[in-house]
């Protein structure tokens, strides 16, 4: 069963080089609960209505690690995507995996302790999370091909030095993992099959083989999440339909959306990449002088459109992260923006 696996790996290894109550909690759930009222009012001043942003990113994507406060102040359940009711896990249906951008066809939960920001991606052929934290972090990625995985970019540092592969169990299926050093750390990669028709990858960084295989054992695949997004798009280009969802969750003091990304595409291989972000604190938001539905639209060069929707930043990518549409499609998507109501509420998305 793993000639094929063999064959494929070192293809790609060649490639790569008690007691009193502590009033500190209670007042920082009020100061936080107190940031989100304001928030929500601002929302609902500019626009009309309650500004809420998905933030989705179609590409790797640099996340923030401590930001600014000791300790997160949000439960780690922020980080975690709402159930899909009535769809089934990966070994059930392996057919499914990355074929559907809403939704994620494995649990990575038990992965998140500690953790500070999870971005969860789904469709075009692959379903991933990746999570950072002051204690380490990870990626873990799911397809129906070892091709899907190989073509991922590697998104955790390493020296770049792929070391030999060795057999492992991952739970009761076979796999190979092998090691890339990474100064005084070593970034370990465990690939196996959980099922027959499926492919498995967790990136990590681990003291050895077994910590890393440990790891790797706790994914499940008999249950099913929905990729979320705190907006909608509803105006597309002819032929044009979803093609992949992204988002990025967080502990922070500021909430738990951080960030996010939709690509648009269509059979004739043309996609662009809509992304809404969090405004940082005091960002001043710039008129543009195109119009897109009922929001005004500035160029960011040739490539990019942006737009307020407070309290976010919304951007188009028509390169880059997009290939072929033009500019008018652009404003077509960003015309069809749609914000949710409630920017900390993933289950009302």
């Amino acid at each position: 069963m793993f000639s094929d696996l063999d064959q494929q790996l070192a293809a790609t290894l060649t490639q790569r080089a008690g007691g009193d109550i502590d009033p500190t909690p209670i007042v920082e759930q009020a100061r936080h609960r107190g940031r989100r009222l304001r928030r929500r009012r601002r929302g609902l001043v500019v626009g009309g209505v309650a500004a809420a942003c998905a933030a989705l990113t179609a590409v790797v994507m640099a996340m923030p690690i401590g930001g600014g406060t000791d300790d997160p102040i949000m439960p780690v359940a922020a980080l975690m995507l709402p159930e899909a009711s009535g769809q089934t896990g990966a070994t059930a249906h392996p057919e499914d995996v990355g074929a559907d951008p809403a939704t994620v066809h494995f649990s990575a939960d038990s992965l998140l302790d500690g953790a500070e920001y999870a971005t969860w991606r789904a469709g075009r052929g692959t379903e991933s999370v990746e999570f950072r934290g002051p204690t380490g972090q990870a990626r873990f990625a799911l397809a129906r091909s070892v091709a899907s995985l190989d073509e991922l970019q590697q998104t955790l540092s390493s020296a770049g030095r792929p070391q030999g592969r060795t057999d492992v169990k991952v739970g009761d299926r076979p796999g190979v993992a092998w090691f890339d050093p990474s100064g005084d750390r070593k970034l370990w990669f465990v690939r196996w099959q959980p099922a027959d028709g499926l492919w498995a990858q967790l990136d990590t960084y681990a003291t050895g083989r077994d910590e890393a295989t440990a790891m790797a054992s706790r994914v499940r695949f008999d249950a099913a999440h929905r990729c979320v997004v705190p907006f909608r798009l509803e105006s597309l280009p002819p032929g044009g339909r979803l093609r992949e969802c992204s988002v990025t969750l967080g502990r922070s003091e500021r909430g738990s959306f951080v960030e996010g990304s939709l690509v648009v595409g269509d059979d004739a291989g043309r996609w662009l990449t809509v992304r809404a972000q969090l405004a940082p604190d005091g960002h001043e938001a710039r008129s543009g002088d195109l119009v897109a539905g009922p929001y005004r639209v500035r160029r960011q060069g040739s490539d990019v459109l942006e737009m307020a929707v407070e309290p976010c930043v919304v951007e188009a990518f028509l390169k880059g992260w997009g290939k072929g549409y033009r500019e008018s499609d652009g404003l077509v998507v960003l015309g069809g923006y749609r914000p949710a109501r409630d920017l900390d509420r993933p289950d009302t998305w």
